[in-house]
């Protein structure tokens, strides 16, 4: 019956258009209220707290900031320049550059849509502009805009950590080599795509010259990442302390050094980050009311049993598990996804032999596929609306890029060196 009533109002609210935090904290107070749980309301108050209560989740507003002065400072493009003077050349570079930007920036923002609206507000144009057809520009980034949230740091992954009771350094360092097999995969599809399409290229090759140019111009938007990574995974910042470190690192250089970082940008990267930062708290906040009831009213074990009783070995679980987060990440936004499920899901993963890390990167990525796939891909919508062009134009172009980032998912699933080895390299 709590079940019934939980599941059922949190579906009604969502049906009638209320927005999803607030539809699991109805839900939840519906339960309290109706005397279905044995607790007084100010329990539910007690618990939202807690949930907001985490050093951690403060990590995630200095990451956005730090990731929107990285654009309003100049520093986004000047590595697109570099990568351009490299990679222009080849069929279709343009493609390849643009991942390889989202790459770089998803290395310092943590968050996929941000990376798309960053990345493709400067790629889109540039791409069209050079001969590109708008719809591969847009798929491109749509498909390369998820690489914010699989290469550390990452806001999901801070999520994750703080639900499942995980490693946030873990987690980070478990996501790099997933994050550059992801990268590679994507720059091989966009060249291919380019040579079978006859895309253009640039006619002036890499000169020693170009190139110290370049290099010059974005080292230090390219140490960055460097430093804020470097710091965390060898212990000497905590992940609160080294996106402290972002974002006085991005100031210095986009203010004093490229000189680029008005007071107004720095206003608008502000309100930007407190409004994403708001619906990330918000959410996480009242999930961790609902998490309890679904723990209380033993929904993990239910399913874990469920999936035994019915003979299900460890790769079926897994198949199971890859299929439930593909088809729900395609449905509905991250952020709700990624809270309902981690707490159902991530004990019946370990049970079926799943690492914690492994465990972790599975749900980032398979979340992250769907933010790619229609009909809720968020990065798609982000990516038509800078392009001025249709959903369906852009799905057709993002077949490759789903077949091939699946196919990194089920490696992900089934190689756990991809995802253990480094965390246990760096003692996580």
């Amino acid at each position: 019956m709590t079940l019934l009533v939980l599941f059922g109002i949190f579906a009604v609210t969502l049906y009638t258009g209320v927005p999803v935090a607030w539809a699991i904290a109805v839900s939840t107070l519906a339960v309290i209220f109706f005397g279905l749980v044995p607790l007084p309301p100010s329990w539910f108050a007690q618990q939202v707290y807690g949930g907001a209560d985490s050093i951690s989740l403060a990590a995630i507003p200095l990451f956005l900031v730090a990731g929107g002065i990285m654009n309003e400072g100049g520093l986004t493009r000047r590595i697109i320049d570099l990568a351009d003077d490299l990679l222009g050349w080849v069929r279709g570079g343009l493609g390849v550059v643009n991942v390889a930007t989202c790459m770089v920036y998803g290395g310092i923002t943590g968050s996929a849509t941000a990376d798309t609206g960053a990345v493709g507000s400067i790629m889109i144009p540039a791409m069209v502009e050079r001969g590109y057809p708008p719809a591969f520009a847009a798929a491109v980034t749509a498909a390369a805009g998820t690489l914010g949230i699989i290469i550390p740091p990452s806001v999901v992954m801070i999520m994750y950590g703080v639900l499942t009771n995980t490693s946030i350094g873990g987690l980070f360092a478990a996501g790099i080599i997933p994050g550059l097999m992801l990268a590679i995969t994507f720059m091989l599809t966009a060249w291919w795509v380019g040579v079978r399409e006859g895309f253009p290229k640039s006619d002036t090759r890499p000169t020693v010259k170009s190139f110290s140019k370049h290099l010059l111009r974005a080292l230090p938007a390219m140490l960055m990442p460097i430093v804020v990574l470097g710091s965390m995974l060898t212990g000497y910042a905590t992940t609160t302390e080294a996106a402290f470190v972002a974002v006085v690192w991005a100031l210095l250089v986009g203010g004093l050094l490229y000189r680029e970082l008005t007071w107004a940008a720095a206003w608008k990267v502000g309100i930007e980050a407190v409004r994403m930062t708001g619906a990330i708290m918000t959410i996480m906040a009242v999930s961790t009311p609902f998490s309890w009831i679904l723990t209380v009213e033993q929904i993990p074990q239910w399913s874990a049993d469920l999936l035994s009783a019915s003979g299900a070995g460890p790769t079926v679980t897994i198949l199971l598990i890859l299929l439930l987060l593909t088809f729900v990440g395609t449905w509905a936004d991250l952020g709700p996804s990624l809270i309902i499920l981690a707490p159902i899901v991530h004990p019946i993963g370990i049970d079926a032999g799943l690492a914690p890390y492994q465990l972790g990167l599975i749900f980032t990525v398979a979340l992250g596929i769907g933010l790619f796939t229609p009909p809720v891909g968020t990065n798609i919508f982000v990516v038509c609306n800078i392009a001025k062009i249709g959903v369906n134009a852009v799905t057709w172009r993002l077949i490759p890029f789903f077949i091939t980032s699946n196919i990194c998912l089920l490696l992900i699933a089934f190689v756990p060196g991809t995802t253990e080895w480094l965390p246990r390299l760096l003692g996580f």
